[in-house]
């Protein structure tokens, strides 16, 4: 009984250690609040397959944030991932999301359609064949990655375009993301 008690309380005070405090400034357009749910959505998707909590990075959402702008305005509201060949060349992981249609979308709505890529995976390494259906849930679940970032634009036509960055990258080919 006393061992069981002992883990337990291990296992709490570990996930407490990285539990993070109230976010008061997120380094991009999205508010405090918004960036508050997003983060909750993530670590519970990662507690329920045993990976650690992430953190919010002001530094990723300021990256997240060039990102989203440039996508809304000088790539016509389009989504697409971001090629930077050197320095950050496979540093940070990309989740990007696109809404219209006259809907209001929020940030966490990017985080729940991520997420609903659980239902294309059966517990498997990423590979070429799988990668595409779920490669935003696997990236917001791979074990290695630490910490989040997102950043939030409106389109001239009021498309909304979300994009996150995670440190480390996720999703290398032929490893399992936990």
């Amino acid at each position: 009984m006393l061992k069981s008690i002992l883990l337990f309380c291990s296992f709490v005070c570990f996930h407490a250690a990285f539990a993070q405090e109230k976010i008061a400034f997120t380094g991009s357009n999205i508010s405090a609040k918004d960036a508050q749910e997003l983060l909750t959505h993530h670590n519970k998707v990662r507690k329920d397959v045993g990976t650690t909590p992430l953190i919010w990075s002001t530094k990723l959402a300021k990256y997240a944030q060039e990102w989203a702008n440039h996508l809304a305005t000088e790539n016509n509201c389009k989504m697409a991932h971001r090629i930077s060949p050197g320095q950050d060349e496979k540093v940070y992981g990309e989740n990007i999301f696109w809404g219209s249609d006259g809907k209001f979308f929020k940030p966490i709505d990017a985080s729940v359609e991520w997420y609903s890529e659980i239902k294309l995976y059966n517990y498997t390494r990423v590979t070429e064949k799988n990668w595409e259906a779920t490669g935003h849930y696997t990236q917001m679940i791979w074990e290695n990655t630490k910490e989040v970032g997102v950043g939030v634009s409106i389109c001239p036509n009021g498309g909304i375009i979300i994009v996150a960055n995670y440190y480390p990258a996720g999703n290398y080919l032929h490893q399992y993301p936990y």
